[in-house]
């Protein structure tokens, strides 16, 4: 099998890279009992693989070169500017997260909106949206660190079931991982889907970026981690980001609480 070079990919716009792995990707046989949902996923990984310790290294020697942005206060900084600018695009988008009353009443979605709980209402929705979008944030911390790149923000395509890869210096090889915000995010049901995306790579890693909760994800070849152990993997502070994260969290909540004291239109 063809495989694509680190110092093809590297010069190269996102979605030159894109184009480059797919062709490459179309010619990989795939396994015929793997499930018809990863066929893709196997292929690009197999081109992609190759090229991770390049790549990655590649980025390492520039950030080296440029006065690495894991030093204590330019990380600092990395993590706040990515911290702060989520939070104003979240605080921008709330007015637009909630149903009109007539809606609500309408056609009612849950109890709350059945009952006319306005304050529920919003605060339930509010917070539903900004747990959802919060996996976007940590991936883009993880990003900061020059020994992690995204299939999707660093290649332009997706990877089923993998969010980050960051290079592992003790085995010298590229982690597929998948990450959560708790250890509990997932639901027993999503568990096996799991198991299988993370499964296609060789060295893969189930994280949480935060220890909360109980694990709901256990297997017996695939390692889990959370917290200061899993930031630490890519060379970041966790205490840093749990002071940042505390201050965009703080910071959304009081922007909410503007809202609702603002009068109707």
């Amino acid at each position: 099998m063809q495989t694509v070079q680190a110092i093809q990919l590297i010069p190269l716009s996102v979605s030159a890279r894109s184009q480059l792995i797919a062709e490459y990707a179309n010619m990989v046989n795939v396994p015929a009992e793997l499930n018809s949902d990863l066929h893709r996923a196997y292929q690009i990984a197999a081109v992609l693989t190759p090229a991770l310790s390049g790549f990655i290294q590649h980025q390492i020697q520039v950030d080296i070169a440029q006065g690495s942005v894991l030093e204590s206060d330019r990380q600092s900084a990395a993590i706040a500017t990515e911290c702060e600018q989520f939070a104003d695009r979240f605080i921008a988008s709330m007015p637009t997260l909630v149903r009109s009353p007539e809606e609500m009443e309408l056609n009612p979605r849950n109890l709350y909106e059945l009952c006319g709980a306005a304050v529920f209402i919003e605060s339930n929705s509010i917070s539903r949206q900004l747990s959802t979008r919060m996996g976007e944030l940590w991936e883009k911390i993880v990003r900061i660190s020059p020994s992690a790149v995204s299939p999707e923000q660093d290649f332009g395509l997706k990877i089923t079931g993998i969010d980050i890869v960051i290079w592992c210096q003790q085995t010298q090889s590229p982690v597929f991982s998948q990450l959560k915000t708790t250890r509990g995010t997932l639901t027993g049901s999503q568990v096996p889907r799991s198991r299988s995306e993370l499964g296609l790579h060789k060295h893969s890693l189930f994280a949480a970026a935060f220890c909360l909760g109980k694990w709901t994800f256990s297997s017996p070849n695939i390692r889990r981690v959370c917290g200061a152990e899993f930031w630490s993997m890519a060379g970041l502070d966790y205490e840093l980001l749990k002071f940042h994260v505390k201050q965009t969290i703080l910071k959304i909540q009081s922007a909410y609480v503007e809202l609702q004291q603002e009068p109707p239109i």
